[in-house]
C-alpha cells in the first residue's frame, strides 16, 4: 500500500514538474543560450584584446628602435600613428616618446605640441601632469616664463602628484620674469613645507639665497659699484647647484 502511494506521489511530481517545464521551459532556455552567448563574447573580446596588446606591443617596439637608430622622424610618425589606435595608455606613452625622440632632435616646440598632445590622451593624473610639466620644462629652457607660469599653476596644487616640482618651476619662472615676491613665495613654501624631498628643499634654499644676496648687494649711492650676481638660471655656488630648468620631471617623492 505504501508503495502504491509513493508511485502516486511520483506520478503526481512528474505531472507537475512537466506542466511547469511547459510552461516555463522556453525562458530557461533563452536564459541558458544568453549565459553561453555572454560568456562566448567575454572570452571572444579577451582574445581579441590581448591580440591587439601583442600588436601594440610589437609596432611600439619598432618605433623604439627607429629612434634608438637615430630614424628620428620615421619613429615620431609610428609612434604618432600608434596613438591614434593604440589603447590610452599606449596611446599617451607613444606620444611621450615621441616627444623625446623631437626634443632630443632639436625640435624643441614639437616636443611641446607632442607633450600636451601626450596629456590629452591619459586619463590618470599622474600621467597626464607628467607630460603637462615635461612640456613646461621645455618652455623654461626657452625663457618663455609667461607660458610656464600659466601652464603649472594647476601642477602646483596642494597633494597634486608633482607638487614640488611645479612649485620649483613656478618659482624659477616667476623669479626670470622678476616676479620676486612669487618666487619667494615658492620657495619658501618648498623650504619650510614637511615632506619636500630634499633635493628640492636644498635648492629652494640657494635660490633664497641668491635673492638675499643679490638684494643686499643693490649700491646704497650712485657712485657705489654693485656687487657681482649669480644668475639663478645657472647658479655656480654651491657647485651642486641645479636650475628646475634643468629637472628631468621627475616625481615629488
Amino acid at each position: 500500500m505504501v508503495d502504491f502511494i509513493n508511485e502516486v506521489e511520483e506520478e503526481l511530481r512528474k505531472d507537475d514538474y512537466n506542466k511547469l517545464l511547459k510552461r516555463y521551459g522556453p525562458y530557461i532556455a533563452a536564459g541558458i543560450a544568453v549565459i553561453v552567448a555572454g560568456t562566448a563574447f567575454l572570452e571572444w573580446r579577451e582574445y581579441s584584446q590581448d591580440k591587439a596588446a601583442r600588436a601594440t606591443s610589437a609596432s611600439y617596439v619598432q618605433a623604439a628602435e627607429l629612434a634608438a637608430q637615430g630614424e628620428t622622424d620615421k619613429a615620431v610618425v609610428e609612434f604618432q600613428q600608434l596613438a591614434e589606435i593604440a589603447p590610452q595608455g599606449y596611446a599617451g606613452l607613444s606620444l611621450m616618446r615621441a616627444a623625446i625622440a623631437k626634443q632630443e632632435s632639436g625640435d624643441r616646440a614639437a616636443a611641446v605640441s607632442l607633450y600636451d598632445q601626450a596629456a590629452g590622451k591619459f586619463e590618470a593624473p599622474r600621467h597626464k601632469q607628467l607630460a603637462q610639466l615635461k612640456a613646461a620644462y621645455i618652455l623654461a629652457g626657452d625663457g618663455a616664463y609667461g607660458d610656464v607660469m600659466s601652464r603649472v599653476g594647476p601642477l602646483a596644487e596642494k597633494d597634486a602628484p608633482y607638487e614640488y616640482l611645479a612649485r620649483e618651476l613656478m618659482g624659477f619662472a616667476a623669479l626670470q620674469s622678476g616676479d620676486e615676491s612669487t618666487a619667494r613665495e615658492q620657495f619658501a613654501y618648498l623650504q619650510n613645507i614637511p615632506g619636500v624631498p630634499e633635493s628640492i628643499k636644498e635648492r629652494a634654499t640657494q635660490s633664497l639665497s641668491l635673492m638675499t644676496a643679490a638684494n643686499a648687494s643693490v649700491p646704497s649711492s650712485p657712485n657705489e659699484a654693485p656687487a657681482e650676481i649669480t644668475d639663478p638660471s645657472t647658479p655656480a655656488t654651491p657647485d651642486n647647484a641645479t636650475t628646475p630648468a634643468n629637472e628631468s620631471g621627475t616625481d615629488n617623492e
